[in-house]
């Protein structure tokens, strides 16, 4: 089926956009972003991780000002492609959920560490409220793709984040074609961490390589 571009709308979110946001992200992103992949979670433990772990954002509604859903309103306004970004400033130090099994401690706690060594150029940078938008992930049904729905959700979250006054967006890439997608938005890369090189325990088997990507906002 072909779909028209045309149709397409980009918003943000409302209240009562998260759990569609929430049910597409885990629909697009279970065994198809690679490092979702390596984690290898069933699809029904990671919805509710996800949600967990997006538990801070849903309760505290200023951290949804830079989640965006793509909808085709020739099709019941269908959710198709989601961006979620977010302020590190504001978001407390992520604590792991407390049901998870030991195994999942031990590869959560693994995949912390290797983001936050992704993010080590930036790391005395990110604590200025107001000063970083973290592009924290971004899909697009594969029915879609091609469509310039990815692009257009970067752009509109860019443009919002650029107009509040922030100074500096930025992304952990796990994909050829995510990097390809920041750099056509003006990202330029900073920073690579091959996973097999890094890991130590649980990912040591994970062949992605994770590029840090940033852009100067001008106002």
């Amino acid at each position: 089926m072909c779909h028209n571009p045309s149709t397409i709308a980009i918003a943000p979110i409302d209240a009562d956009d998260i759990d569609t946001l929430l049910n597409l992200y885990v629909e697009l992103f279970h065994h198809r972003e690679p490092l979702t992949a390596c984690i290898g979670l069933r699809r029904a433990r990671l919805s509710e991780i996800v949600r967990l772990l997006y538990a801070e954002s849903i309760s505290y509604p200023p951290l949804q000002q830079q989640w965006w859903l793509a909808r085709d309103r020739a099709d019941n306004q269908r959710a198709v492609g989601f961006v979620v970004g977010d302020d590190p400033a504001l978001v407390t130090d992520q604590a792991l959920p407390d049901n998870l099994t030991v195994d999942e401690q031990a590869i959560f706690a693994e995949v912390m560490a290797l983001l936050a060594e992704v993010r080590r150029p930036l790391a005395d940078q990110l604590s200025a409220a107001g000063t970083y938008l973290h592009i924290a992930a971004i899909g697009v049904h594969p029915q879609y793709e091609g469509l310039g729905i990815a692009t257009r959700l970067l752009q509109a979250a860019v443009a919002d984040a650029t107009a509040r006054g922030f100074r500096y967006a930025f992304a952990e890439c796990t994909s050829l074609t995510s990097r390809r997608l920041h750099e056509k938005c003006g990202f330029k890369h900073l920073h690579r961490v091959a996973v097999t090189d890094w890991a130590q325990d649980k990912l040591k088997q994970c062949t992605v390589c994770i590029d840090l990507m940033q852009k100067l906002l001008e106002n």
